[in-house]
């Protein structure tokens, strides 16, 4: 298969950076439940078959934005190569309550959105804390569940956490809710409460 040229690469980047721009700046001013292909193709100066050859629809294109700001805010604000440990995983939390209080604050709250920007970071949390754990286990690390499962899990944590603090009005500090879920994740229910009888 031979490879397309490079100006045909270049036109093809600068197009899909036009939509996107245009969509940011388009959401900004009328939100996103608002914002039509047709307003983001008007914007971007390309028609709507240009717009439909980059993505299938302005939610593919909404995804596509939060994942690729929480990949830059990782990539920001966590260690060059970070790896499953106290330390970084209270870095991840942080991140995962800024990127939830800058989407919230740059998309208006709906039915969409919300699932939306939820579902993009789930799947790049979860993602990410397979790959940490995939590095322990071949540096000789022994897991009693899977790590697949134990992804999951701390992945939902983190998410629900982040859902609720934003969703209740962020009443505490990022700090403070990082150190407390960090808690739960290192400690478990089981040593925070050791007067519970777990029988």
């Amino acid at each position: 298969m031979a490879t397309p040229p490079k100006s045909k690469d270049r036109r093809v980047q600068r197009t899909h950076q036009l939509l996107r721009q245009a969509a940011i700046d388009t959401m900004n001013e009328k939100g996103f439940t608002a914002m039509t292909i047709q307003d983001i193709t008007d914007r971007a100066n390309v028609n709507r078959g240009t717009f439909y050859a980059h993505y299938p629809d302005k939610y593919a294109l909404l995804d596509e934005l939060i994942c690729d700001q929480f990949q830059a805010l990782l990539k920001k604000n966590l260690p060059p190569e970070p790896c499953w440990n106290r330390q970084t995983l209270r870095l991840l939390v942080k991140v995962v309550l800024e990127h939830f209080e800058d989407e919230y604050r740059q998309c208006e709250p709906s039915e969409v959105v919300d699932p939306l920007i939820e579902r993009a970071t789930k799947d790049a949390l979860a993602n990410l804390l397979l790959t940490w754990l995939r590095q322990e286990q071949r540096a000789g690390a022994h897991f009693r569940v899977p790590i697949e499962t134990i992804a999951r899990v701390v992945s939902w944590s983190i998410l629900g956490a982040a859902v609720h603090w934003y969703q209740e009005g962020i009443k505490l500090s990022a700090e403070q809710v990082a150190d407390d879920i960090l808690l739960i994740i290192v400690e478990g229910v089981a040593r925070l409460a050791p007067d519970t009888k777990w029988e």
